[in-house]
């Protein structure tokens, strides 16, 4: 009988020895980290030989500190324009993709929107410093090609139009990994998902296109759309690697967003200290705002 419990107990518990080991990668990457900026964000610290604890004097400078206060607002921006991206041109290609009758040519489409994804993001990045520049750019080359030499523009050396650029990187952003590859999977995934009898159903009713959308389609991607609007806020608010290769947050703090910031307070400044308090009020906003988006965006099952 103890033989048997024994057996049945390392039964039970043989799944959860699997997870030990990305419990442990967990641990020792990510939360003994984070824990360590916490603590050494009450330090003034420069990564070296100065470690002088001064408590909450890094969290009352970084609410008083304009520059920072006004790279998350620019962060802000980010990230409106990232939800709203993630929640259109993605979807409605995966609705147009799901339009298309033959599977082979569903199948040739997909392959075409997705294939960008294998090009590592620094690449695609570089690519559009090089359309953006302002003397041999392709746009502006483009431009003064077609008789339109007039709006040819610094698209990245301007602070009137920096930002701006930089947002419309990956156009039309289906395919590429870091804009809309992944949502796009998701969102054609999903549709195929759901209840043939559903489109039926609408069609008996005489439900055309844009109500079926709206009144089958919407309501079945309601779960897929919050991890998108999740995953949107999360990327914006730590968007680092495209304006530091662009344009390292200027000209003069135009494009300068929260991550670029704490990277120049920490690296060039030698504020590690500083650094760390800003990290954990980023993180403290990305968990506000993420918890917002959780309790008031209904997913799936709530909507059915």
């Amino acid at each position: 009988m103890e033989r048997r419990k024994k057996k049945s107990f390392f039964k039970i518990l043989k799944p959860f020895l699997f997870l030990v080991p990305v419990y442990f990668l967990l641990i020792t990457f990510k939360y003994i980290p984070f824990g360590m900026a916490f603590v050494k964000s009450l330090f003034n610290w420069n990564g070296a030989n100065m470690n002088e604890f001064i408590g909450l004097k890094n969290y009352a400078e970084a609410f008083g500190d304009k520059m920072f206060l006004n790279s998350i607002l620019r962060a802000g921006i980010v990230t409106i324009v990232q939800v709203i991206i993630v929640v259109t041109v993605p979807l409605l290609a995966a609705e147009l993709l799901y339009a298309v009758k033959s599977s082979r040519k569903q199948y040739v489409i997909r392959t075409a929107f997705t294939f960008p994804m294998v090009v590592p993001g620094v690449v695609v990045i570089l690519l559009w410093k090089w359309i953006l520049a302002g003397d041999t750019g392709v746009l502006n080359n483009f431009l003064n090609m077609v008789g339109l030499g007039n709006l040819a523009k610094p698209w990245l050396g301007s602070s009137g139009t920096a930002l701006g650029s930089i947002l419309a990187i990956g156009f039309p952003w289906i395919g590429m990994a870091m804009m809309g590859g992944m949502q796009f999977l998701i969102y054609f995934g999903a549709i195929q998902g759901i209840p043939k009898d559903y489109f039926e159903a609408s069609q008996l009713d005489g439900a055309n296109i844009v109500q079926r959308f709206l009144k089958v389609d919407l309501p079945m991607l309601a779960s897929q759309l919050k991890l998108m609007i999740t995953l949107a806020i999360i990327n914006s608010l730590q968007i680092f690697d495209s304006i530091f290769i662009l344009t390292k947050g200027g000209p003069g703090q135009s494009t300068m967003v929260p991550a670029v910031y704490m990277y120049e307070q920490g690296f060039t400044y030698r504020r590690m200290g500083y650094c760390s308090a800003l990290g954990v009020v980023l993180f403290m906003l990305i968990l506000i705002l993420t918890a917002f988006n959780n309790k008031f965006l209904k997913n799936t099952e709530a909507a059915d």
